[in-house]
């Protein structure tokens, strides 16, 4: 399959522009200014005291000749962290970090910072640096988008554009089971005298842990159970004589 001549030319500027610790969308717009929007690797411009200007930033033709411009390979030598471009642009001041405005003064005005420079002399368009950025790039800005078509673009503090992605649901709350009926022998105890009934068989079962540590039940309890008995054994045999049900020994 053919590669795509765009997402090559994307790559390509994400990669000078990664080398010179700038957005790489600072550098394609900048770019596509320069070239009237065509991204043309040989766009020519106009005829200065530097010759025929050409190029992805239009380059002079003594630059050209300095920073390693070949008209035979103008992606390639134009392009990437050794390029032309990025020669320049590091020889014109471009530090890491730095936006389009001093980008775009480096490549209009000869060095970064120099906004109220105008080339209008030179036959470039009517504006300052900073008026060429702040009001005439707009439709640039958006031609870079739609040349990165949706490739991640990461600027060099980390990645651009990323505040619409989605990001994963949180997961929902992990719902805790109830606890478990009381399996303890003081939890049987008192299960059993709530019913009035005798102990059921596992509060007689030994009161020894695992471990083999004591796990007697507490003298309140264990009170509480003998008291619990007595009162059935003195009470119980009334209370089948009043309802009927027996008589109490002569």
């Amino acid at each position: 399959m053919a590669a795509n001549p765009n997402t090559d030319l994307a790559a390509a500027i994400r990669a000078t522009a990664m080398s010179l610790g700038i957005d790489p969308l600072d550098l394609a717009t900048a770019i596509s200014y320069e070239t009237a929007g065509t991204f043309d690797p040989v766009k020519t411009g106009p005829t200065t005291q530097w010759g025929q200007h050409k190029g992805f930033i239009q380059f002079g033709e003594p630059q050209a000749r300095q920073y390693g411009v070949d008209w035979d390979n103008p992606v390639g030598s134009q392009l990437g962290p050794d390029g032309a471009v990025a020669k320049y642009l590091r020889a014109t001041g471009v530090k890491p970090g730095m936006g389009l405005m001093d980008v775009y003064s480096a490549i209009n005005a000869g060095g970064v910072g120099r906004y109220g420079a105008s080339d209008v002399n030179n036959g470039g368009a009517p504006g300052t640096v900073a008026d060429k950025v702040n009001s005439q790039m707009g439709g640039h800005r958006a031609n870079a988008q739609r040349l990165f078509g949706g490739m991640p673009v990461n600027a060099p503090d980390g990645p651009k554009g990323q505040e619409n992605w989605p990001t994963a649901a949180p997961a929902a709350p992990m719902a805790m089971p109830a606890p478990a009926p009381a399996e303890t022998p003081i939890g049987s105890m008192l299960a059993g005298l709530a019913g009035g009934m005798e102990m059921p068989a596992q509060a007689e079962a030994p009161r020894m842990r695992p471990d083999g540590g004591d796990n007697m039940l507490p003298a309140a309890a264990m009170q509480m159970a003998e008291k619990a008995k007595g009162l059935k054994s003195a009470f119980m045999p009334d209370l089948d004589a009043i309802l009927g049900l027996g008589k109490r020994p002569v």
